[in-house]
């Protein structure tokens, strides 16, 4: 027999979120850079539930722990990595050091990574994306 879902046992949980617009839905990208909650940002971008800031790399080439700190001190579960137009590396150093934090990652190319995003966060997961901007 089947669980009624009506009854004290649901099967979809549902989250619920203000209305106050901050959710870092990620609108658009392209031209070399982001559109992020109704906002433009130019270049790569760490985005976070309500926050977006600017990730001072040049490339994927350069991404480093050290790159990563605002988003290691946030503590989420999951980092989506999005490199550019064809992610060229699993950046195997960066998620040995991100597993040390307990901090598991993916690795796209920026176009999966956005849309992978905006699921997660509708969903309510405590994860962050670290975005590679892309022409």
């Amino acid at each position: 027999m089947r669980p009624n879902t009506d009854q004290h046992n649901p099967l979809v949980s549902i989250k619920e979120f203000s209305d106050d617009g901050k959710l870092q839905i990620v609108h658009a990208y392209g031209n070399g850079g982001f559109r992020i909650a109704k906002q433009p940002y130019s270049g790569h971008q760490l985005v976070f539930m309500r926050q977006t800031l600017s990730w001072d790399i040049s490339s994927p080439d350069d991404i480093t722990i050290s790159s990563l700190q605002p988003i290691i001190d946030a503590q989420p579960e999951l980092i989506l990595f999005g490199l550019g137009e064809i992610a060229t590396s699993h950046l195997p150093e960066i998620r040995t050091a991100l597993a040390q934090h307990h901090i598991k990652m993916d690795v796209m190319n920026t176009p999966a990574a956005c849309r992978t995003w905006n699921v997660l966060l509708t969903e309510g997961r405590k994860a962050a994306a670290a975005l590679v901007a892309i022409d």
